[in-house]
């Protein structure tokens, strides 16, 4: 059974989340657990990339690592993880979490029912490439490619020819970025037509007028949508960095009005905001 077929976004969406988003729990299982919410959601929702900000100096590296790792593990197809992913502390509980589902990961070993599939490199020269894509046997491809190295290929008149991942007409997962720097230093790295949204308690309800409208209006572009932790909101975190919520985004939105707990977790946020902006784009 192949997952439904849906386009990819006519203008990328991107998430930012902060590392301290683990910082109350130990308990790996935890850990990894709440990092699935945030893929499961980034991929329900079509999200291409994931940033992992540091947002604050004392949040721990190995969280940071944590995140990174669980993350790709899980976007990357089951038949590649092998290949791809050797056998690491980080991912001893990975094997709890839900598939995605996405179109580029196919339930059946062997299922061809796309053109267009994930690989890995096995060997490469001058005269072509053999790469493994899941099915029955290796594939060739005129190319030469980076041994061990994932690819995306497309099936041609007979032939797999790589391209970019960009080029694949539906929703083929999401990227995964860490910046070390802080949230001010991973926006610095937007373009500058991005379309900014901050989500805070502090931000306009989305039922005000005229918010639905600007959301409408921005989502057209390339949009970036940021959550901070539950300990600080991202007006702190900005702040600390000598930013401020005004100048770091083009509207600040609370998409969880008259909330009925004291925080909301970002793996709970990410879900929420996610598919209020859904709604919003449907409109």
């Amino acid at each position: 059974m192949t997952p439904k077929l849906v386009p990819k976004r006519g203008a990328p969406l991107t998430i930012f989340v902060p590392v301290s988003m683990l910082s109350d729990v130990r308990s790996g299982t935890e850990k990894t657990i709440r990092i699935g919410q945030v893929a499961r959601a980034a991929a329900i929702f079509r999200v291409g990339r994931i940033v992992v900000y540091r947002d604050r100096p004392s949040a721990g590296m190995d969280d940071l690592r944590l995140m990174r790792d669980v993350l790709s593990y899980i976007e990357t197809p089951q038949y590649l993880r092998r290949r791809l992913f050797p056998i690491s502390e980080n991912l001893k509980y990975a094997g709890i979490l839900p598939p995605l589902r996405t179109p580029h990961h196919p339930l059946a070993l062997g299922s061809s029912a796309l053109p267009y599939r994930e690989g890995v490199t096995l060997k490469s020269g001058p005269g072509g490439s053999l790469v493994d894509v899941g099915l029955s046997q290796p594939v060739t491809t005129p190319s030469p490619l980076p041994p061990s190295r994932r690819v995306t290929l497309r099936l041609e008149d007979g032939v797999w020819q790589p391209i970019s991942r960009d080029e694949v007409p539906y929703y083929w997962g999401y990227d995964v970025q860490v910046e070390l720097k802080g949230l001010s230093s991973a926006l610095s790295r937007l373009g500058d037509g991005d379309f900014v949204i901050a989500t805070s308690r502090l931000g306009t309800p989305l039922s005000e007028p005229g918010t639905i409208c600007r959301l409408r209006e921005g989502l057209r572009r390339s949009t970036a949508v940021l959550f901070g932790s539950p300990s600080e909101g991202l007006h702190d975190i900005l702040r600390r960095e000598g930013s401020s919520i005004e100048d770091a985004a083009d509207l600040t939105v609370n998409t969880v009005p008259y909330q009925g707990t004291a925080t909301v977790r970002t793996e709970e946020a990410v879900m929420i905001s996610l598919a209020a902006l859904a709604f919003v784009e449907c409109l």
